[in-house]
Formats: structure tokens, sequence, C-alpha cells
């Protein structure tokens, strides 16, 4: 599709509903960031150049501010960018990032929304989620990573992009949870908070975490949501910067931590799999670990 041709279906009053979650959220220029994913989600368009068409139509928003939008969106865990695939017949394109779905986004703020826009105002958003959901949908297919049953896609994202898409899987459907984990920030917020809603859905989860630098917290965990969830974890530097995710025998991904320079947020690089045989292999790798692995110890009284 080119240029010439391409024509958005996204309307002023999306980028604006988006535009005031991701304020609420503290989302660096939340206007920018909210046309990007907008146009993403609804479009998925396969070249800057067609983002950008519809940005400078609906928003006056010119290249340079357009690019900073889309990388606070990266930077804030609400996109993840695709740096190759294999073995799949989806064309990604050349501009080529993942979006959160927008429901998890909604859930994570509509109750911070509610309480500074008129009644009428957060109506008309939640019932315009649908129709982001049925665009996404669309769009990025069942996982979010726009492959179904073939194939895998390598990733650069966040930690918290991985949550959120992990989040999603969770409410959409009931499978078990194995997680390699860091422990050193895991277990603060927002991480943490998003951890307690996988356990809230009854998602039965295995956390396998790379250090004991938070074995106290690990332990609160395990008391407050008993069966529904089981913990291991290796001795300090045990695992390095390993960090996978195994959703039932839906979806897998296998990554690892890229170490940041001090202050900046870190990030990783994994390969998400749909492939059945691919997720039994990494299922039978987490199995073997997690035997290597020690038991929480008993909490002191």
């Amino acid at each position: 599709m080119g240029t010439d041709e391409y024509k958005t279906q996204v309307k002023l009053d999306y980028i604006q509903d988006f535009e005031m979650m991701f304020e609420r959220m503290h989302v660096d220029r939340p206007r920018e960031a909210a046309t990007y994913y907008t146009i993403l989600i609804i479009d998925c368009p396969k070249e800057f150049s067609e983002f950008l068409k519809s940005a400078e139509d609906l928003t006056n928003i010119t290249r340079r501010p357009l690019e900073t939008g889309r990388n606070s969106l990266l930077r804030y865990g609400l996109i993840a960018e695709v740096l190759f695939s294999a073995n799949s017949k989806e064309d990604f394109g050349r501009e080529s990032y993942l979006p959160v779905h927008p429901k998890v986004i909604w859930e994570d703020i509509k109750d911070d929304l509610k309480s500074v826009v008129a009644p009428e105002t957060y109506t008309a958003m939640q019932n315009r989620l649908n129709e982001y959901t049925t665009s996404y949908n669309e769009h990025f297919k069942t996982y979010g990573i726009k492959i179904k049953r073939d194939g895998n896609v390598t990733l650069r994202y966040s930690g918290k992009w991985i949550l959120y898409n992990i989040l999603n899987n969770c409410l959409e459907k009931k499978n078990n949870l194995r997680m390699q984990i860091g422990g050193e920030r895991f277990f603060d917020e927002p991480f943490l908070k998003y951890f307690k809603k996988f356990l809230s859905l009854d998602t039965k989860v295995e956390l396998l975490i790379d250090s004991g630098t938070n074995i106290d917290i690990a332990q609160q965990l395990k008391k407050a949501y008993g069966d529904h969830l089981d913990i291991r974890y290796f001795s300090e530097n045990t695992s390095g910067t390993m960090r996978n995710y195994v959703f039932g025998k839906e979806l897998a991904v296998n990554g690892i931590k890229i170490l940041a320079e001090e202050g900046a947020e870190p990030c990783y690089v994994g390969t998400a799999y749909v492939n059945l045989e691919d997720i039994e292999l990494l299922n039978t790798k987490f199995e073997n670990l997690w035997e290597l692995a020690k038991k929480l110890p008993d909490e002191k009284k």
C-alpha cells in the first residue's frame, strides 16, 4: 500500500482518549505518543511515511515530535520493537512495533481516570474500547505479536511491555504461567501491581527468581496467594540475565536482559514463540532450572 493510496481510519476522538489515559499514566509527550499509538492499533501501517501523513492530517504533528512520541511509548512499555521474524508469512513492514492491548491500558488506568473526567466522557471512552479491541485483534492476532501458530518474532522490549502482554493473555485465557525473572526490580511498583493482577485471575504461577534479594517479599506473596503461587530462587548471580516466560501451551518468550547504563531503564531482547514444539522445549528447560533452584525458606516467626 503506497502513501498515495493510504487513508486512515483513525478519528480525533480516539487520539484524545489515549492522550487522556497517557497523561494519567505520566507518559512523556502524551499527545504525540497517543497519536502514534492510535494510528498503530487502528491502521497498523507498515511505513513511517503513512504514520506521518495521518499524524499531520489529524493533529498537525510533524516527523520529529512523532518520533519522540514513539520513543516515549517504547520507554514506557506500551510498544515493543520488532527486530526480525522467522518462519512466518506475516509481513511486519519496515515500521514494525507491537503495541500492548488497549484493554490492558484501560484496566490499568480506568479507576484513576474516573476520578478526573466527566461521567459522560468516561462512558464514551469505555464504549469506544470495543472499536479499539476489534482493530487490535484484527492486526495483532491472539497473542499480540501478529503470528498465530507458526514462526517466531524477535523483539526489543521493556519489562512493563512483557507484563502487559502476559496480563492480556491471562485475561483472555486461563492458563498456567511460568516466569523466570530478576529479583532486583520485579518486586517494586509498578511491576508488583501487575503481578498481583495475574494472581487475582486464578492463574497458577510458578516464579523462578535469579537471586535471594527479596526473599521476604516473596514469602509474603506465597503466604497471601497460597496454591496459586509457587516460588523458587537461585543464589546470588547464579542465573545471570535470562528472562523467560511460558504461558500454558499458547506462548513462550525466551529473553535476556541488556545491561543498561546507570539510571537508564533496562531493556530486553527476546524471541516470542507460538509453535507448540518450541513452547514444549522451553517448558522442559524451565522444569530443569526449577529442579536446580531452591525452595523458599520457612518464614521466621
